[in-house]
């Protein structure tokens, strides 16, 4: 028998700090964010969405003229409390060095070109970076109180991946052939940080002497803020990875939407982990008909034809889902919404859908309808 996925119990489970969604484009992933964020403050809970998928009309979905960087209040909640941020990876970058740098170093490190470029240029920073975010917002919660839950929606379901591998890839750079060459306290600059003239002298007349002074100033302050990156990715990794944090997937009853999602709960289950449930968004609901409606039903064509479609789409929609959907993972049906995703109320309507549940029951086949 299906599971239904009680997406209320898991908005109401305080032991629950971090709720991650998941999915490929085009499925509303970021509605579905913005909307649990919203049941979840407005049961009580005070909430920080962050959004790594740049998405635009999340702001004006939320009431807000833009997002930034940093935590702003949502208007208009009651209940609990919502902020909302889009992540900003040279801000955060910044932030990093303001956290993880020597005090006294911070500003020569952020005006540092070799800095400017690296923040700019980095493989894999957004990865980084929102890693770095989750575990900046995490201990900002613990040590203030500020929030209780944390709402993270990642970019779509393959990048997600590379959020989710970006603690253990960090790791692997830093032991890797290109920090270990830039470390003073192992590898070739080394030699620059004990102040041998000759070395120094030598590298000089290759790159400038401006450019060496940059060069030093970069390397020795960098190892520590790298070893601050992976103390804190470490953090996230074991939250990711513990009770704490709830994968949600977000899919639609397109095959391709389907067929993402299955592969999404095998790579969680490859990582050690699970998914906490799967939404299934946009479903095109079927009319229900009392009995004694149906004769006069079929003296009206065009009502017939609208009512025979909606069960026909309907029919066709569950085949995929039930084929889909491991019958282990508890799923929620979210219908299609008769308006856009554009202001609260409506961010508020499909977060009452999800929290009251319509379950994906595989002998609920309706109508017997010709197709």
């Amino acid at each position: 028998m299906r599971r239904l996925f009680e997406v209320g119990e898991l908005l109401g489970d305080r032991d629950v700090r971090v709720v991650v969604t998941c999915g490929t484009g085009g499925v509303g992933k970021t509605s579905v964010s913005a909307a649990l964020a919203v049941a979840a403050a407005e049961s009580g809970r005070k909430v920080v969405l962050v959004t790594v998928d740049p998405a635009k009309r999340l702001a004006t979905a939320l009431g807000l003229e833009g997002l930034g960087g940093e935590p702003q209040p949502v208007p208009g909640i009651t209940g609990g409390s919502l902020d909302a941020l889009m992540l900003d990876m040279t801000a955060t970058f910044d932030d990093a060095v303001r956290s993880h740098a020597p005090k006294n170093r911070v500003d020569e490190v952020l005006r540092n070109p070799f800095y400017k470029a690296l923040s700019t240029s980095f493989s894999g920073t957004q990865d980084y970076m929102a890693t770095e975010k989750l575990g900046q917002l995490y201990e900002q919660a613990q040590a203030t109180g500020r929030w209780d839950l944390i709402v993270v929606d990642t970019p779509p379901s393959r990048s997600a991946l590379d959020f989710l591998d970006a603690p253990a890839r960090l790791d692997r750079l830093a032991e890797g052939p290109v920090l270990q060459l830039l470390a003073p306290s192992s590898g070739p600059l080394k030699l620059i940080s004990a102040g041998l003239s000759q070395v120094t002298w030598v590298i000089s007349k290759v790159i400038g002497s401006k450019a060496l002074s940059d060069l030093q100033v970069f390397a020795s302050a960098f190892e520590t803020v790298m070893g601050g990156f992976r103390r804190r990715a470490a953090v996230v990794r074991t939250l990711l990875s513990s009770p704490a944090a709830a994968f949600v997937i977000v899919a639609s009853p397109r095959k391709a939407a389907l067929d993402e999602a299955r592969f999404f709960v095998g790579q969680l289950r490859d990582r050690g982990t699970t998914a906490r449930g799967v939404v299934v968004n946009r479903v095109s609901p079927a009319v229900p008909l009392a009995p004694e409606a149906e004769e006069s039903l079929l003296l009206e064509p065009e009502a017939y034809a609208w009512w025979r479609a909606s069960w026909v789409t309907w029919r066709a929609q569950r085949a995929r889902m039930v084929k889909a959907l491991p019958t282990s993972l508890p799923v929620t049906l979210a219908q299609t919404l008769e308006r856009e995703v554009t202001d609260l109320d409506v961010v508020r309507e499909l977060g009452s859908l999800l929290v009251d549940g319509a379950g994906l029951a595989e002998e609920d086949e309706g109508p017997v309808v010709d197709v």
